[in-house]
């Protein structure tokens, strides 16, 4: 019971590394062996279905939260963006994983950066909390603003919660850095497709 609320508390509600030959923990919700013979081919999408079976899938061990770590850090470093935001989630908490915000931050980070709407979400948490990073209103108000452009609808509410303590001259240099953000990832997409 205590695992689970550490689960719920680290992700809030649930949205449903390791080597090739590692096997998992049994978990509670079986895991289909097809998605573990893609998992342990490399498939990415399959490391993170099997991790999330691991910490939702019922009464979690300690042993459970270790493997679905593995299979993250594994999807991480595959540039998976989901696996980053739950792998910087984990290490942020401190559940499964000794609490590293360095991580969390890094992981969380990377996510945002490629254009993640819950990495954007959560980096603006980091800095909005001042975990990992110096505390920044205007920062968290940026990642807000981008992850709820790019429809995610928590983002939303956090962005009005910054808002309401910036000054007016904060909130407008908060909204032109957003916009020079988004200028910015469009034209690294055309450079970027202009090569290809």
């Amino acid at each position: 019971m205590i695992i689970a609320i550490g689960v719920f508390w680290a992700f809030g509600e649930p949205r449903v590394d390791g080597d090739a030959a590692h096997e998992p923990v049994p978990a509670a919700t079986a895991i289909d062996p097809h998605t573990l013979r893609a998992a342990q081919e490399g498939d990415a999408e399959a490391q993170v279905r099997i991790a999330k079976v691991l910490l939702f899938g019922g009464v979690q061990a300690g042993e459970q939260a270790t493997e679905a770590v593995r299979w993250l850090q594994s999807a991480a470093e595959k540039d998976h963006p989901a696996a980053m935001v739950m792998l910087g989630k984990l290490y942020r908490s401190g559940f499964g994983v000794l609490q590293d915000y360095g991580q969390a931050v890094k992981w969380i980070r990377t996510a945002a950066e490629r254009g993640d709407p819950d990495g954007m979400l959560e980096l603006g948490r980091l800095y909005r909390d001042g975990l990992g990073i110096p505390r920044d209103p205007v920062l968290a108000y940026v990642w807000f603003n981008r992850a709820a452009a790019a429809l995610q609808v928590d983002a939303v509410r956090h962005r009005a919660d910054v808002a309401r303590g910036l000054t007016p001259e904060q909130l407008k240099a908060a909204q032109a850095q957003s916009s020079a953000f988004e200028a910015s990832q469009r034209d690294a997409a055309l450079a970027k497709d202009n090569r290809e």
